[in-house]
């Protein structure tokens, strides 16, 4: 009898010892501090090496480089021209052309009524433009990058409490064993214990693929080896709480700083000169020449011309101010549909932001703790014999799902934070 008591108080032992794991499941949940410096290192490293960011720099040197003869006069024409072109004998037949009388003209076309700087205009607009989408592209690319990020410490996290739990199932079988060999429980218990440690295994595997693909995500963005590795243990971002972010603030600035937003202005800026030029296509240009003039190989004088380009195609003047000004049009439709588009991504982003911090701040506070005291008190039910391994594997379950959300629940808000702060243009 005294074995029995001195065994049943080794089991009691032995459950103290499996509850311990479970406030440092807890601990192992870094709180919401400070960002880690890698992650700025990976934005530093993206903005450089990014491909489609590169693409997109380029775009904009090209537009910008339109700038530079967006102004400049058309090329100058050389022509000459013979007069009197000799024939043979006073036949059909030329004979060379340098018998006969040559003039030759140099002539410049000039736009006028300001023709030359409205083109220099458009080219300012569309190199504006240009250099905003690179923006745009600049805040995807790093919004992207932040939420793979998120998304690898979270797998990073998962798999922590996967393999802190399957340590627990592995001293659950035993101690399950142990107590099927002193008669005090059922073989079962054992064999469930088991078969718990093998959903585990397939959930760490799982998660580590998730972990392996969030890496590969995350070096495809600074364009470099997929195999490259990162930090093992990275830390949360800081995510400011709903509360101290100004939703009507937040608006403003994303009107003011959204580089989408600010591209359609350029757009307009540019449909706008456009529209202006066709109106001054109505006006003609003027075209000089000068030049020397022979007659029979010797100088005898110059020559000089001035034409002027008559717009005497109405239907084709017309139909560019029209296209140009419903070009402009479209621009300022798009604008105002692109501004309320990004109101409402982010009031949703904020929205679910406000809404997230009040569920962690739930699962901390409640649920967990619950869990926590739950599962430690149907363990030492367990080690006494007064529950049964069943309820042992429901409240571990129950405790491992608290945890799940709690991570999820922070990757949805670094993911939420990283959607604001696409939208207003930088970082909060």
């Amino acid at each position: 009898m005294m074995a029995i008591r001195r065994n049943r108080l080794q089991y009691w032992a032995a459950a103290l010892v499996l509850c311990l794991p479970v406030s440092a499941v807890a601990a192992d949940i870094p709180a919401a501090s400070t960002e880690t410096s890698e992650l700025d290192e990976l934005v530093a490293i993206a903005r450089q090496m990014n491909p489609d960011l590169q693409a997109a720099a380029l775009d904009a040197d090209a537009a910008a480089a339109k700038i530079q003869g967006a102004d400049s006069l058309p090329d100058p024409k050389i022509q000459w021209q013979v007069q009197q072109w000799p024939t043979v004998n006073a036949g059909a037949l030329p004979r060379s052309p340098f018998l006969g009388d040559d003039m030759y003209t140099v002539s410049q076309m000039f736009p006028l009524w300001g023709k030359l700087g409205l083109r220099r205009d458009v080219a300012v607009a569309g190199a504006r433009q240009a250099s905003l989408l690179r923006q745009e592209v600049e805040n995807e690319v790093v919004a992207r990058l932040k939420i793979e990020y998120a998304q690898y410490r979270s797998a990073a996290r998962v798999a922590d409490l996967d393999r802190g739990l399957r340590g627990r199932m592995d001293t659950l079988a035993k101690l399950a064993l142990a107590q099927y060999a002193q008669g005090l429980g059922k073989q079962e218990d054992a064999t469930r214990a088991e078969v718990e440690k093998t959903r585990l295994e397939t959930e760490i595997s799982r998660t580590d693929a998730v972990r392996d693909q969030a890496r590969v995500a995350i070096n495809r963005l600074l364009d470099r080896d997929s195999a490259t590795p990162l930090v093992e243990k990275p830390g949360r971002r800081a995510v400011p709480a709903a509360s101290a972010l100004d939703l009507a603030a937040l608006s403003a600035l994303a009107q003011k700083a959204n580089p989408q937003i600010l591209a359609q202005d350029a757009a307009i800026e540019g449909a706008d000169k456009t529209a202006d030029l066709a109106v001054k296509d109505w006006y003609p240009d003027v075209e000089v020449g000068l030049g020397p003039e022979t007659m029979g190989g010797s100088f005898v004088g110059y020559n000089a011309m001035v034409s002027v380009v008559m717009p005497l195609e109405w239907g084709l003047h017309e139909s560019k101010i029209a296209e140009a000004k419903a070009k402009a049009m479209a621009s300022r439709d798009r604008r105002e549909a692109m501004a309320k588009d990004v109101d409402k991504a982010l009031a949703d982003a904020w929205i679910s932001l406000k809404s997230l911090h009040e569920v962690e701040r739930l699962l901390n506070d409640s649920q967990l703790p619950q869990a926590e005291i739950g599962f430690e008190a149907v363990a030492n039910g367990y080690s006494l014999g007064n529950t049964n391994f069943v309820d042992v594997l429901t409240a571990e379950q129950q405790l491992w799902r608290t945890d799940i959300d709690l991570i999820k629940v922070q990757f949805d808000q670094e993911e939420r934070l990283a959607e604001i702060e696409k939208l207003v243009g930088g970082k909060l």
